[in-house]
């Protein structure tokens, strides 16, 4: 049994997000783990509140967690667990993704705030750090299945066999068909692009229903989103771009922006590479 953990705050979004999952875990016959990183506000740590009312304050976290656990079982009729935690969003995170033994997980998307803009949130951090593919979820946006995947494929030199294994799994999990879309600054040769992705070798492609798309713009946001609305899937699927610190400074992931901008779910898989 495949197991995934859903990450909340409790919040619209996040309820929302497990409410997705719920209905995708069903279909799939997956388990849930809920995952709540508990935070100490600065009005409490200011006031030097006694250890009494952390401890108050972690029971009733966990008894909302194991509630919510419960709803979702009786609801959905599918298996769920809880997780909770306190300190370093992404090391308590890999913390759980080990002790559960989770495949992938995934979080909801709220509007982006003046800090987050400067900053970045829990979702991009996740990105670039968590070593397991993260299911993005906007606000608003019910399961239906995820029958048409759209792969917008940004360079070929970031691919991985991880990443393919990852994309192979959602295709044959969810059987659904694929666009592989490519935007380059210039337009490189068709067969070339494909020898280096090498989609063919190891895997057999006649129980997938594929195509290929490749495009020339000097804005790839823009691209993926008019593909995006030209062809309405149900999952954009997106590897982000490890840069190095100088690079950082110039280059903004493209993965995050969509993660922000995007209207239907996003699924990052990571590189893996170390």
């Amino acid at each position: 049994m495949k197991t995934i953990i859903v990450c909340t705050d409790f919040s619209p979004e996040a309820e929302n997000a497990t409410h997705y999952a719920a209905s995708l875990a069903k279909e799939n016959n997956y388990k849930i783990i809920l995952f709540h990183l508990q935070n100490v506000s600065i009005h409490a740590l200011n006031a030097q509140v006694s250890a009494d009312f952390f401890y108050a304050q972690t029971l009733k976290n966990q008894d909302k967690l194991v509630q919510k656990a419960s709803n979702l079982t009786a609801l959905y009729q599918i298996e769920s667990g809880n997780h909770l935690a306190s300190g370093n969003f992404i090391e308590e995170l890999e913390k759980c993704l080990s002790i559960h033994e989770c495949d992938f997980i995934v979080m909801g998307m709220a509007e982006k705030t003046l800090e987050e803009k400067l900053l970045g949130n829990k979702v991009t951090r996740a990105i670039h750090k968590i070593k397991k593919p993260i299911l993005i979820v906007p606000a608003h946006i019910e399961y239906t299945g995820i029958r048409k995947i759209l792969f917008a494929y940004d360079t070929h030199r970031n691919m991985t066999w991880s990443a393919m294994n990852d994309i192979y799994y959602f295709i044959h999990e969810f059987n659904s068909e694929i666009e592989v879309f490519n935007v380059s600054e210039s337009l490189e040769d068709f067969t070339e692009v494909i020898h280096d992705i090498d989609l063919n070798s190891g895997y057999n492609m006649d129980d997938i229903k594929y195509s290929f798309k490749m495009i020339q713009s000097m804005e790839v946001i823009k691209a993926i989103e008019a593909e995006l609305k030209l062809t309405n899937p149900d999952l954009l699927t997106m590897i982000p771009h490890k840069y190095n610190f100088v690079e950082s400074l110039f280059h903004r992931s493209k993965t995050a922006i969509m993660a922000y901008r995007n209207k239907v779910p996003l699924l990052s898989i990571p590189l893996n590479i170390d």
